[in-house]
């Protein structure tokens, strides 16, 4: 790689993690490998210091993302507070939703970074047990992947787009039928490990504590 493909690389990554992008083997190959450099990942985490900020990684290494270095100040106090609670509320769509992939697919191990799920496999298992339809028809109907749409089909074609969108599955190529798992789904599981660990989350204090704040962008 140039000096000069480096330097724009840099850039993109930069950008890419101001905006709340999490960056994965999976979302970015090439940006996850250069971040796996210790020198390109210093030379970035220096830069984001400097503004603030600093790269944070998953406890399992599989994503990359963009964490306050400090919430020292009202605004960042805030800010952590709002997306800690956005989080929070997606949460419980997500965790139900996961629960019935799992059930539907017979799998006992949770959604890891890279594994491939196919949806007219998903929609077939759902539709042949009366119990899982109606879980996905609860999900659909209210929250992160509410719709008013009515058919099993549709109501999870809307729900994976959804998943799409919020950064948890990657398809193939536009409109594919296959999606693969990103590297969010490792925030997402460190999000329930704290949950789980801390049984006052401090949503009712002014002061985020710095745990809380290394999970949020």
């Amino acid at each position: 790689m140039s000096q000069g493909q480096r330097e724009d690389l840099f850039s993109e990554i930069i950008e890419s993690l101001l905006a709340g992008h999490f960056i994965c083997a999976i979302t970015d190959e090439l940006a996850f490998e250069y971040l796996a450099k210790e020198v390109y990942r210093e030379d970035l985490d220096t830069y984001l210091k400097k503004i603030g900020r600093r790269l944070q990684t998953s406890s399992s290494g599989d994503v990359c993302y963009c964490a306050y270095n400090t919430i020292h100040s009202s605004s960042r106090r805030t800010a952590v507070k709002e997306q800690f609670a956005q989080t929070i509320n997606a949460l419980e769509p997500l965790v139900r939703w996961l629960k019935l992939a799992m059930s539907a697919l017979q799998k006992d191990a949770t959604l890891q970074p890279g594994d491939i799920l196919r949806q007219g496999e998903l929609l077939s298992a759902i539709e042949l047990t009366q119990t899982l339809t109606d879980d996905l028809a609860k999900i659909t109907r209210t929250g992160l992947f509410a719709t008013t749409r009515e058919a099993p089909r549709d109501q999870l074609n809307h729900l994976l787009n959804k998943l799409v969108e919020s950064g948890y599955f990657k398809q193939n190529e536009p409109k594919a039928s296959t999606y693969i798992a990103t590297g969010k789904w490792s925030y997402l599981y460190d999000v329930l490990e704290f949950i789980h660990t801390h049984e006052d989350l401090g949503m009712d204090d002014d002061k985020p504590d710095e745990e809380q704040q290394e999970l949020m962008l």
